[in-house]
């Protein structure tokens, strides 16, 4: 199978070799960063994901940190030498063969840094293909499938679109970028998308195309009321959970799943609830590690378990149900607090499109959570509401959603929004 998209292979060849470390890529999700990437792949050279949206500095920084000198990028904001993927020939590549058996550093992809900084997550081939299987194997994915290249390719859930159509056969279908999400997948006549909650939102109000088999949505919870309103239009969604660490999805629900379910651990992968509620997973799929300058830190425990850090439980039927972050929870008045479990209350407000919800210092109770609503302004209406599922030391003080964060973020970063509502409670 081929697609148009820059070959790029005489890239390799201005990398220093030796001490080789990877090549950073900080393009938009287009063919000829998909081109790119595989090339690099093919090479044995490690290719480091940056975000496009990250100010010159942060990636400058990244890359410095991971020993990386060279980037392939169109910016001019960077410090580090700079390669421009428009100075070369553009030519068919042919998708690589795709085999087992390496252990060596494929791709960088950083974590989202939602709770805090983000961490470099070094994967390698055998990681992306075992994930790429289970998915492949639970979805019946095959070379009349048509998958909607939608999410950006520095994130996991973009990256591993990649590999499921290069183990399947099934088409990448890349939109332009001006495109509607609905309006993409009729067009394309698409039968496989990966969305967030956001993306969701967008689309549900009409029915979807006949030929989609599945919308798959996942980072991170997605209001029930929602779920609820695109199923009854017809949409075939498909609830997951997976992170960056795991290479993507590691659950997914079947066409009718419990309500507030992530669905059921895909084949090949192991999951457990520690005694504290932590998710754990083990599974050919968890990354080789963290990266931090030339060595790597092993992301698993010495009985192969990833500690998540989600907390979450597991029914009867081995439905996995995630109930929030452990580093999330916070203390006020004695009490502990998820935020997740305001958050969870709050979506089921019809008018509530969006929710985070964050802690801010107070003098009497140590902490009072704060949260910041997107879709309603009847916060009088909303307290009220709150106060018949929640307890009072729960129900948060509101703010508008802030302008300046977008709503389509794949995760929000909760640290940032803290700060901002520390600013706003002292105005």
């Amino acid at each position: 199978m081929t697609t148009n998209s820059s070959s790029l292979h005489n890239l390799s060849r201005r990398i220093i070799s030796g001490s080789l470390s990877g090549v950073g890529i900080c393009l938009e999700s287009n063919w000829q960063t998909v081109g790119i990437i595989l090339e690099y792949i093919k090479k044995g050279v490690p290719a480091c994901m940056l975000s496009t949206q990250w100010p010159g500095a942060a990636v400058d920084q990244a890359l410095d940190q991971l020993g990386i000198t060279n980037v392939v990028t169109k910016r001019k904001d960077l410090k580090t030498s700079r390669i421009d993927p428009d100075s070369y020939d553009t030519n068919c590549v042919d998708y690589p063969e795709i085999h087992t058996g390496s252990d060596k550093i494929a791709t960088i992809l950083h974590t989202s840094g939602s709770s805090g900084g983000p961490k470099a997550v070094a994967h390698t081939l055998d990681n992306h293909i075992a994930s790429a299987k289970s998915t492949c194997s639970e979805l019946n994915l095959g070379s009349n499938d048509r998958w909607l290249l939608n999410l950006p390719l520095w994130h996991v859930s973009g990256m591993s679109i990649i590999f499921r159509c290069l183990m399947s056969g099934a088409k990448i279908i890349i939109p332009d970028p001006d495109m509607p999400l609905l309006e993409a997948l009729f067009a394309h006549k698409i039968t496989h998308v990966s969305m967030v909650a956001a993306q969701l939102m967008q689309v549900i109000d009409q029915p979807p195309p006949a030929s989609l088999r599945a919308a798959i949505v996942g980072g991170g919870p997605t209001p029930h009321h929602i779920l609820d309103q695109g199923i009854k239009r017809g949409w075939p969604i498909r609830t997951t959970y997976g992170m960056t660490e795991t290479s993507s999805m590691v659950t997914l629900s079947d066409k009718k799943f419990p309500d507030g379910s992530s669905g059921h651990t895909l084949q090949g992968n192991e999951i457990k609830i520690a005694q504290d509620g932590e998710i754990l997973v083990r599974s050919p799929a968890v990354c080789l590690g963290y990266l931090n300058g030339g060595s790597v830190q092993s992301a698993v425990d010495n009985d192969g378990w990833l500690h998540t850090g989600d907390l979450g439980k597991l029914d009867p039927t081995g439905q996995l149900y995630v109930l929030g972050r452990k580093d999330n929870m916070f203390i006020s008045g004695g009490e502990n607090i998820s935020p997740e479990e305001i958050e969870q209350v709050l979506h089921s407000f019809p008018e509530v499109q969006e929710s985070v919800v964050v802690p801010v210092p107070n003098s009497r109770f140590g902490q009072r959570p704060v949260a910041f609503i997107r879709g309603c302004s009847d916060f009088e209406g909303l307290t009220h509401f709150l106060a018949q599922h929640l307890p009072k030391f729960k129900i948060p003080v509101f703010y508008s959603w802030p302008t300046e964060i977008p709503s389509t973020s794949l995760k929000h970063n909760r640290k940032s929004l803290t700060n901002l509502a520390i600013r706003l409670q002292n105005t």
